[in-house]
């Protein structure tokens, strides 16, 4: 069994430093049979140096390639198309995985007959959370924490702790370019293990394969939940047909800001600021599915796109590979 850690990074040098650094711990090392794989999304920061020094100092271990900006889902196809392994382990650049990370999809895939596996993740943060997150806003930056056994899994999965069979991910044919980041901006990991579990394939939680998600502070705003949320109604939008006609779904889209609004004010007045922030994104998420649908009608594409035919980039993979 070969797993293959595919990680997708733009412009976030410092923390793929500290996610590479985490993952390639010693005890990780001593676990045989396993490789990193970092995809450089068009970066200009320094992550291609970062990336240099981790060939030099673990050539046998890490591989990187470069792509122009081109979107996470097709940096994580191309990461599937020049994987390795028959795991993929698919992580963001900005977590800290545990010491046994790898013996922990190890563990996994080796006692259960299943496709995929909802890692564990939970939320490290400069001078802990502000109060007003709640806990819709903690699952929405990627808390996954359903205790400490492994038990089925039969919901979408995290991108920031999803492994699956390499397999099954190019049976189904990758992520849809047209969601995620440089796309509709998210849904991506949901829209593609919804697809898995539409084919048949089963999931499990498991806690043993861990990640910390570094969140910090200095962007951790009000402003950033509302923003995600909007275009989190925007990916929505894809996955989720308009039942009736758009423009009356417009009108309640603007009664139900000025309701949202309203509420949001009430529970400030109360001194309930997370149930104020819920009420705000909420109103932006059902904005975002509206100008979607609006996008829609006005001729922009609906349909996914798939990968078809999986080239077989793995003697190729080196250290600047232009896609």
């Amino acid at each position: 069994m070969l797993i293959t850690v595919v990680i997708c990074t733009r412009n976030r040098a410092a923390s793929l430093r500290r996610t590479l650094e985490s993952l390639l711990s010693p005890t990780n090392l001593k676990m045989p049979d396993w490789e990193a794989l970092v995809v450089n999304d068009g970066s200009s920061d320094d992550s291609e140096d970062v990336c240099q020094q981790f060939v030099k100092d673990f050539p046998s271990r890490f591989r990187f390639l470069i792509q122009e900006h081109r979107g996470k889902s097709r940096a994580l196809n191309r990461g599937i198309a020049a994987s390795r392994g028959d795991i993929l382990a698919m992580t963001d650049d900005d977590v800290i995985c545990a010491p046994d990370y790898i013996q922990g999809i190890r563990s996994v895939f080796a006692r259960y007959d299943v496709t995929g596996a909802q890692g564990r993740i939970l939320l490290d943060c400069e001078q802990g959370l502000p109060e007003w997150v709640s806990d819709q806003c903690k699952r929405f930056v990627g808390l996954c924490d359903r205790g400490e056994h492994v038990k089925p899994w039969m919901y979408s999965l995290y991108g920031a702790n999803m492994v699956v069979r390499a397999e099954a991910a190019r049976a189904i044919g990758g992520f849809a370019p047209e969601l995620g980041p440089k796309g509709a901006g998210f849904l991506e990991d949901t829209e593609f293990s919804l697809r898995l579990l539409k084919a048949g394939y089963k999931f499990v939680y498991a806690p043993q394969i861990l990640v910390r998600h570094q969140l910090s502070r200095k962007f951790l705003t009000k402003s950033f939940f509302r923003r995600r949320y909007f275009n989190l109604g925007r990916s929505d939008a894809y996955r989720s047909p308009l039942r009736g006609s758009l423009w009356r779904f417009g009108l309640y889209v603007v009664k139900n800001w000025a309701v949202q609004e309203a509420e949001a004010a009430r529970h400030r007045y109360s001194g309930r600021p997370a149930a104020a922030l819920d009420c705000q994104c909420e109103a932006r998420l059902q904005a975002g599915f509206f100008l979607q649908h609006w996008r829609f009608r006005r001729g922009a594409p609906r349909q996914f796109s798939r990968v078809t035919s999986w080239p077989d980039e793995t003697a190729n993979v080196g250290v600047t590979q232009p896609f």
